[in-house]
């Protein structure tokens, strides 16, 4: 009798507590991912936590970095859209699409609005990846029944951040299809599971989840990986032919420039493989391919005129983007002929990624296969020399891939040992030494490196 009592007892105590802490937890919940604090009207762009797209513009009116920005309910950079009436486009990306620092009227789809007789609705997300856009697309973007997806995501999928994408979505909203989920569901009316779930789970990774990279300079940890990989990545631009395809529309890659494509001082830089995956899957797809460091090359404007920093660009680069577009669509057939796209390709060449898990660009300079290490047989006569590589199958006046200084107490025996970076790495390269005198030598190259003999 006294241990039943007993018994009752400590239950009755276990039940006052439990609803004491949930009583106390209701009245004291966990920060919610979608009661993210707005970031200050005119510094930053206005984001809000989401489990399913990591972060959401907050709709409403603000100026930012000197621009209007007027955000509808959708969570679009637009205005409040009706029932499609004409032909609409729907362009998805990062923040060179969604226009950082310009006005609303300057943006590249406001500019296609005014001067087409169709719908340009900018989708586009300041930090947004291939696989937020694909979230976005499927969840809200084809609710408005657009005919042609413009997708023009790059500098997120290639950025090197404290998370990757596709880890930290499954992270916060996976769960929700595994076996486990009713229950989890269940469970979401307690208050007191909420609280432990969100310092168990969700806070662990809710500051990175809410951070933009480019924009709120987060300090955390890279992940030593890029947030999308070339593969994945390749894998999600052709989805976006898969969604259209399936319901008779089109899609238009949009290859976004930066600053690096006018001064040209990149000759491999690391958002190389994600343009050629680009270039690869509008291919396999049959879609238009609008080549915007092309575009703003041909235009002879100075880097300074096109862009406000380094990737974003300015108005006048937005009226280029803008005719750049135009031209793609003419080139297509468009208005004349409705754009059309392929299945998703059954294979695609994914791009290697000579920089993936390196934790950024500097860090896989030295990893990078474009390099050669060299063994080369010189006379010490030659020093000190400059030693330039060229590819041995092009032409004599053809610029070098690279060169490296050689002294004399790098040479051992009349022999020397080092390693240059190059442009590209051929099958075959040609070794001109440069001194008091002047050798040249040829050998193929064979798991990146050469032996040259110069005497």
């Amino acid at each position: 009798m006294k241990r039943r009592q007993r018994g009752l007892r400590g239950l009755l105590v276990a039940t006052l507590l439990l609803g004491a802490a949930e009583l106390w937890c209701r009245t004291h919940p966990p920060p919610s991912l979608l009661d993210v604090p707005a970031a200050q009207a005119g510094d930053e762009t206005l984001m809000r936590g989401n489990p399913w797209l990591l972060w959401e513009l907050i709709p409403g009116e603000h100026f930012e970095q000197g621009g209007h920005v007027t955000v509808n309910a959708a969570g679009f950079r637009d205005r409040a859209r009706g029932p499609r009436t004409r032909p609409r486009f729907l362009a998805v990306g990062d923040s060179s699409i969604y226009g950082f620092g310009v006005d609303d009227e300057e943006v590249f789809t406001s500019r296609l609005e005014a001067t087409h007789d169709a719908d340009f609705i900018n989708a586009g997300v300041p930090g947004y990846s291939t696989w937020q856009s694909l979230n976005l697309t499927r969840g809200r973007a084809l609710a408005l029944d657009p005919d042609v997806l413009i997708v023009g995501n790059l500098w997120s999928d290639n950025n090197f951040d404290s998370f990757v994408d596709r880890e930290l979505l499954a992270d916060y909203a996976g769960w929700m299809q595994s076996p486990v989920s009713r229950v989890r569901s269940a469970l979401q009316a307690s208050a007191v599971f909420r609280t432990l779930d969100w310092h168990l789970r969700v806070s662990r990774r809710a500051e990175a989840a809410r951070t933009v990279g480019w924009q709120a300079g987060s300090t955390a940890p890279r992940s030593g990986s890029r947030r999308v990989s070339v593969r994945d990545y390749t894998t999600n631009l052709a989805e976006f032919c898969a969604l259209m395809h399936e319901r008779g529309g089109g899609v238009v890659f949009l290859l976004l420039p930066n600053r690096e494509d006018i001064v040209q001082r990149a000759p491999s830089p690391a958002w190389g493989p994600y343009r050629a995956a680009m270039r690869e899957v509008a291919r396999g797809c049959g879609a238009p391919l609008v080549d915007g460091p092309a575009s703003f090359q041909q235009s002879g404007a100075s880097a300074d005129a096109l862009f406000i920093d380094q990737m974003h660009p300015s108005a006048a680069g937005h009226a280029r983007l803008a005719e750049a577009v135009g031209a793609a669509l003419a080139a297509a057939g468009w208005p004349g002929s409705p754009l059309r796209v392929g299945p998703r390709p059954a294979l695609l060449e994914v791009p290697p990624d000579p920089y993936e898990g390196h934790g950024g660009t500097a860090e896989a300079a030295d990893a990078r296969p474009d390099s050669v290490a060299l063994t080369l047989q010189v006379s010490d006569g030659l020093l000190p020399a400059t030693v330039a590589v060229f590819d041995a199958d092009r032409d004599e006046g053809a610029e070098p891939l690279g060169s490296a200084p050689l002294r004399a107490d790098q040479v051992s025996g009349g022999q020397a040992a080092l390693t240059i970076r190059l442009s590209r790495l051929p099958s075959r390269i040609r070794v001109e030494v440069e001194g008091a005198g002047r050798r040249t030598g040829s050998a193929p190259v064979t798991a990146g490196a050469a032996t040259v003999d110069l005497r």
